[in-house]
């Protein structure tokens, strides 16, 4: 994977969490938790709206609020 898919793929898991975790407070060290997650919806070929569900599902797993 080259350096500007990478980019394009981080920016596109940042995009999702904004959109379906806005206002939901979880451990900072899980974060990369939520990316593993954004990666692996991505690699089954997630359409935006999936790879927003399927954040936003992991993250009501580890929310603190």
């Amino acid at each position: 994977m080259t350096k500007k898919e990478i980019k394009a793929r981080d920016a596109r898991i940042q995009k999702a969490y904004l959109a379906t975790c806005s206002g939901i407070q979880i451990p900072i060290l899980d974060m990369p938790k939520v990316w593993k997650v954004g990666i692996a919806s991505i690699e089954r070929g997630a359409d935006d709206a999936t790879l927003g569900a399927d954040i936003r599902s992991f993250v009501e797993t580890i929310r603190v609020n």
